[in-house]
């Protein structure tokens, strides 16, 4: 059971409010000054909205930068989403492996780490793997 800090329950009801799409989870990246949220499948088109309209002014009420992914019971199709350039994903014994092409690997890792770091919270709070290689 994912918890919810006053906070990021309020861009959780705000978000859901403007899209209409229901929310999974919500994860505040400070480091970032962002918010990710994980939405239900079949829910991306409602997030987006037209041409974007509905992250936009997400993005504008609660003043911070919104990335959103859609989740999937298949774990590897959830990594897929997260990570759309994966060449290929495979799960060994609690450990998810990515491959990826060379000049995509600094993308998926992030300055410092932080894009591998928020994408192993979103899986380790999704999916219950704590373990993820970018080869």
């Amino acid at each position: 059971m994912r918890e919810f800090d006053t906070e990021t329950l309020q861009m959780l009801r705000v978000f859901e409010d403007i899209t209409g799409a229901q929310v999974r989870d919500c994860i505040l990246d400070k480091t970032n000054s962002s918010v990710v949220f994980i939405v239900f499948p079949g829910q991306m088109g409602l997030a987006i909205g037209k041409n974007g309209m509905n992250i936009k002014m997400a993005e504008k009420l609660l003043g911070k930068h919104i990335k959103v992914f859609e989740y999937s019971e298949d774990v590897k199709q959830f990594v897929k989403n997260l990570i759309p350039f994966a060449k290929r994903i495979e799960i060994k014994n609690d450990k998810i492996i990515v491959w990826a092409e060379p000049q995509k690997k600094g993308k998926i890792i992030g300055k410092g780490g932080s894009n591998i770091k928020l994408i192993r919270k979103i899986i380790e709070r999704n999916c219950k793997i704590k373990q993820i290689e970018v080869r």
